[in-house]
């Protein structure tokens, strides 16, 4: 494998300050704190899977991005032709066994495909949209057939869902090609406030007939949606399903973010914080948080949804970008766009199942961990669960690491998987390992540390 040396986790923890916690509803809902079990359980499964898929699959294009006039990131597709794809949407090969059968083997513990995204098709028969999956060419209840299939598995269930609606009469200001065909309109349109009672009818849908155990929520950014909006909207859905996860994009907080987009979490409601990139190269997400957070990742460099000619990620990419994220104390959601017959595209596959090998090889230092006992240095970041804890090396060129000891006793330093030690000494209040001669094929080199007793969280303060 190449060699690869990244150094972005280290140049944004030269200053570590503490973060305000996120706090479940915020100033306007100030009784309602996060459902701490369900997010404890949450950051347990570490990897997960958000499926960016449907009509528009057909169009080879970004969904939504590339509907109508003002198409932004990808080239466009008149109007007309987008919101007709539904009715030629016939994924004929779709098989939720199957696709959990393949998230098993990648390594993913929870997943969320694209309920609505911003063109606002619906991948589920929604009782209050004529334009979802109820009307497709092919009527199959996607969400109901991936809800059951991932409850058997095992693998925790939740939804995308899209804030603003392009194709809402009600939802303003209009963008990319106005409104679509398939809503009544009415003397009053747009109307926000009908609006919201459709979002608000839609999701509780998700909750209620499909069991969606987290929400992921995007298109925040319009003025029109509101923190008040957003705060009312947490509150009514943790009414419906106290425990569920709810993404601080349900607020506006990230619109009024400083620095690596840290919320101001005593303010702005969520139960996760979330972090967006196309790749792994856009590395500005980094950074160390204490409450539950995810970084989004597409393996295709260009778009999130389909396109027939991708360019993937490396697998050393991958793994590296996932490591460093995890030990930022964050989850890491790997996007994937099927292609329009429910396939995934070959590559892709090829690409996870690599992926998924070497996570079940390392999974004793991945899944159920927390990030630390050290904050991100220089050469890696680290893990920790229990009395034990990992070192991610990734300067393949590093010969010594020198950290800020714990308070726990380190007993055993060695090579993860094998039985070479590690040599270590703690020198004028630094721990310092020397890594000479410590060898690895993989993007990385693990070292596992036992220690004394349980580690706990990194202090505050690093020297």
């Amino acid at each position: 494998m190449k060699k690869i040396i990244c150094i972005s986790a280290f140049f944004f923890m030269m200053c570590v300050t503490s973060s305000a916690q996120l706090s479940g509803g915020g100033d306007l809902n100030p009784d309602l704190k996060p459902p701490k079990k369900a997010q404890e359980a949450w950051q347990d499964l570490k990897i997960g899977l958000s499926v960016h898929w449907g009509p528009s699959s057909l169009g080879g294009k970004e969904i939504s991005w590339a509907r109508g006039e003002g198409a932004s990131f990808t080239e466009a597709i008149d109007k007309e032709t987008y919101d007709n794809f539904y009715k030629d949407f016939a994924p004929v090969n779709f098989d939720a066994e199957k696709w959990v059968e393949l998230m098993n083997q990648w390594g993913i513990k929870y997943m969320a495909p694209t309920g609505k995204h911003h063109d606002g098709f619906a991948l589920w028969f929604s009782d209050y949209s004529e334009y979802d999956m109820e009307n497709a060419k092919l009527k199959i209840d996607i969400m109901k057939e991936l809800s059951e299939a991932c409850r058997k598995n095992d693998i925790m269930f939740g939804s995308y869902y899209s804030n603003l609606d392009w194709y809402h009469p009600d939802w303003y200001p209009y963008q990319h090609g106005g409104p679509g065909e398939l809503f009544e309109v009415y003397d009053d349109t747009p109307n926000l406030d009908r609006y919201i009672t459709y979002m608000k009818n839609q999701v509780i849908e998700l909750i209620e007939k499909y069991g969606v155990d987290f929400l992921q929520f995007d298109g925040e950014w319009d003025s029109t949606y509101t923190h008040e909006i957003g705060s009312a909207l947490y509150r009514k859905f943790h009414e419906v399903k106290p425990d569920i996860l709810i993404n601080s994009r349900i607020d506006v907080g990230r619109n009024h973010a400083e620095g690596h987009g840290n919320l101001d979490g005593e303010k702005y409601c969520g139960d996760y914080q979330e972090r967006e990139r196309i790749t792994f190269l856009n590395n500005d997400v980094l950074g160390w948080l204490d409450h539950p957070w995810q970084a989004w990742v597409t393996l295709d460099k260009g778009q999130w949804s389909y396109r027939p000619n991708p360019e993937l990620i490396t697998l050393d990419e991958l793994i590296v970008d996932m490591v460093n994220v995890i030990g930022n104390n964050g989850n890491y959601m790997i996007n994937l766009g099927p292609q329009p017959d429910g396939n995934f595209d070959p590559e892709q596959v090829e690409l996870m199942n690599s992926f998924g090998e070497w996570i079940q090889k390392h999974q004793e230092a991945i899944y159920g961990t927390r990030g630390g006992p050290f904050y991100p240095f220089e050469e890696g970041v680290s893990t920790r669960k229990g009395d034990k804890a990992w070192l991610y090396i990734i300067d393949s060129t590093a010969q010594k690491v020198e950290l800020k000891p714990t308070k726990q006793k380190l007993k055993s330093a060695k090579v993860f998987g094998a039985k070479q030690k590690v040599p270590f000494e703690l020198k004028d209040g630094v721990l310092i390992f020397n890594l000479t001669g410590i060898q690895s094929s993989d993007p990385l080199r693990i070292i596992e540390l036992v220690f004394n007793k349980k580690v706990d969280m990194p202090e505050k303060v690093r020297k």
